[in-house]
């Protein structure tokens, strides 16, 4: 599924949205915000400061993606954040529902096919690099799938843990050779010493 455009995927779920924008074939920009819960409350507007005091990082579960569109030209990166910042506050594009772009949002961009993630600070943008790792954007559709939570790990259903991992039972264990008769027994020539 290669979707390129944002009418495509609006109105789909965070997951489907964010396979769209790391699945692209173009150079791209997602704009990403928090979402609206409780667990989310404390983060909103925060600086990397507060978040870091919290104890906190951004979470990729935290957040949902609002806009995706083409990267217009190829500016250098820190050039380009500016005028989305700034396209983003003055000048919405019709089809963005998301609030003007704050503190907290992050604008992941995938150019040459590598994507970085770009938190909004309060001076600037702080590039996350552990934010999107490609095991992540599927975790939330693997959990609600997945047989075993042990076996998150980016293959969607690829079944339960090895059954050998159970207990064996106390009749199969009794069943089992014996380490004890395992043990060597005296050769003839000691039980002939002994008898002796």
């Amino acid at each position: 599924m290669k979707i390129e455009k944002w009418d495509e995927i609006n109105g789909a779920s965070h997951e489907k949205k964010l396979e769209a924008f790391i699945e692209s074939t173009n150079d791209c920009y997602a704009i990403m915000q928090l979402k609206r819960t409780e667990e989310t409350a404390m983060e909103r507007f925060a600086s990397m400061t507060e978040l870091n005091y919290l104890g906190k990082t951004p979470q990729i579960d935290h957040y949902e993606i609002v806009y995706v569109a083409p990267m217009e030209s190829a500016e250098p990166q820190s050039v380009l954040l500016e005028s989305l910042y700034e396209k983003f506050n003055l000048y919405h594009p019709e089809d963005f529902r998301g609030h003007s772009l704050s503190v907290s949002d992050i604008v992941a961009l995938k150019a040459n096919d590598v994507v970085s993630c770009h938190y909004v600070d309060t001076i600037g943008f702080k590039e996350l690099t552990d934010f999107m790792k490609p095991e992540n954007y599927l975790k939330n559709a693997e959990m609600s799938m997945e047989d075993d939570y042990g076996m998150i790990d980016g293959v969607i259903n690829n079944g339960k843990v090895m059954d050998s991992l159970e207990k064996p039972s106390v009749l199969e264990k009794l069943k089992e050779p014996s380490v004890i008769g395992e043990i060597k027994k005296p050769s003839k020539a000691h039980l002939e010493r002994e008898l002796e």
